[in-house]
């Protein structure tokens, strides 16, 4: 409703951008990762590595918090991308 979409998916989909490209870079400002800090889980994640307990960190998250939160970044294997890899 926010973004006034057809659909929820249509936000990524090309021909809406084409059409509409201010839906999508709207929600991306909002998902930018400098407006969130890494989580309690994220630290967890991160404090497995440093004990050397982390074998990788699979990730559906774009939102790179797991690099922000000092996992190095060829342990992290994001499922759909991040926004410091595009």
């Amino acid at each position: 409703q926010k973004y006034d979409l057809p659909t929820p998916q249509s936000i990524f989909e090309l021909s809406y951008f084409r059409e509409r490209p201010d839906a999508f870079y709207q929600l991306a400002k909002e998902l930018w990762p400098d407006n969130f800090l890494p989580t309690p889980t994220h630290h967890f994640i991160k404090l497995l590595h440093t004990k050397g307990l982390l074998t990788r960190c699979f990730t559906q998250n774009i939102d790179s918090l797991e690099a922000a939160a000092g996992i190095p970044r060829e342990m992290i294997v994001a499922a759909h991308g991040n926004f410091d890899g595009c």
